[in-house]
């Protein structure tokens, strides 16, 4: 019979031993998903509206964007770093506009929502000085099963503490995944991501709707887009998530700064 030490030591080995396999099974499941896969499909243009980073694009030829969020902005489920949606945006949109100094910053963490994103806004956002941020929110609040609750006015809180620093922000909803779909609180969360945004002069990123098509329309079952924990995507479905976002962002970043109107000469005389 073993001693309890042993024992102990046994049991944290073998944990240690699983830990090391789900990873190993994670990144196997992201190398091998793009095999056999239909080619991605981007969905339609999203009308996105980011003035601010496409007047440092053209006025600086740099742009510093922040992506903060969940796991599926760290990228769990990727088979490296390269993989993640951040990184490849990243690399889409240096593509796009050669030249320029583009930077994509990811701050996500692991199993956070809005309430522990806000609590480091300032450290990792606000201190990089981003032009643009992109935030993914609500899949760990559905989860969760939180209902609404306050939801609205942190969300509400966070956007205008980026506008207020002086970058512009897109809004990522959530993931189309079992673990979400049939959540009751999932439409009343999705729409308020919507009109949130929407009432704060910022834009949204359709992701949910994006995914479902792939699944509905495409006919990709969602185990194929998805690791083997029915939650997190893998190497495809970043790139083909990160490939639409770019499509929609490109045109946003490409447009002209408004010039301002000169003032037209004083016709009026003295009385």
């Amino acid at each position: 019979m073993p001693t309890p030490f042993l024992a102990a030591r046994g049991g944290r080995l073998a944990r240690i031993i699983a830990c090391a396999l789900g990873i190993l099974v994670a990144g196997a499941s992201g190398a091998f998903a793009q095999q056999d896969m239909p080619a991605c499909t981007t969905g339609p243009v999203v009308s996105l509206k980011t003035p601010r980073a496409a007047q440092a694009l053209a006025t600086k030829r740099s742009l510093t964007i922040v992506a903060i969020g969940s796991s599926s902005t760290v990228g769990v489920g990727a088979s490296s770093g390269a993989r993640t949606y951040p990184a490849i945006l990243e690399a889409l949109l240096r593509a796009r506009f050669p030249g320029t100094d583009i930077t994509v910053i990811n701050r996500g963490v692991n199993a956070e929502d809005v309430p522990e994103n806000l609590a480091r806004f300032q450290r990792d956002v606000e201190a990089l000085k981003p032009d643009l941020v992109l935030w993914q929110v609500g899949t760990n609040y559905v989860i969760r099963s939180f209902g609404v609750g306050n939801f609205g006015p942190l969300l509400r809180q966070g956007i205008d503490a980026i506008q207020g620093w002086g970058a512009d922000v897109v809004l990522i909803d959530l993931q189309y995944s079992p673990w979400v779909n049939d959540k009751p609180n999932r439409p009343a969360i999705n729409e308020l991501i919507a009109s949130t945004a929407r009432n704060a002069g910022a834009s949204m990123f359709p992701r949910y709707a994006l995914m479902r098509g792939w699944v509905e329309q495409q006919k990709i079952p969602a185990s194929r887009l998805l690791i083997f924990d029915g939650l997190h995507l893998n190497d495809w479905s970043y790139d083909c998530f990160a490939r639409a976002l770019a499509a929609s962002l490109i045109p946003a970043l490409a447009s002209r700064p408004r010039a301002q109107a000169s003032p037209s000469p004083s016709t009026s005389t003295m009385e």
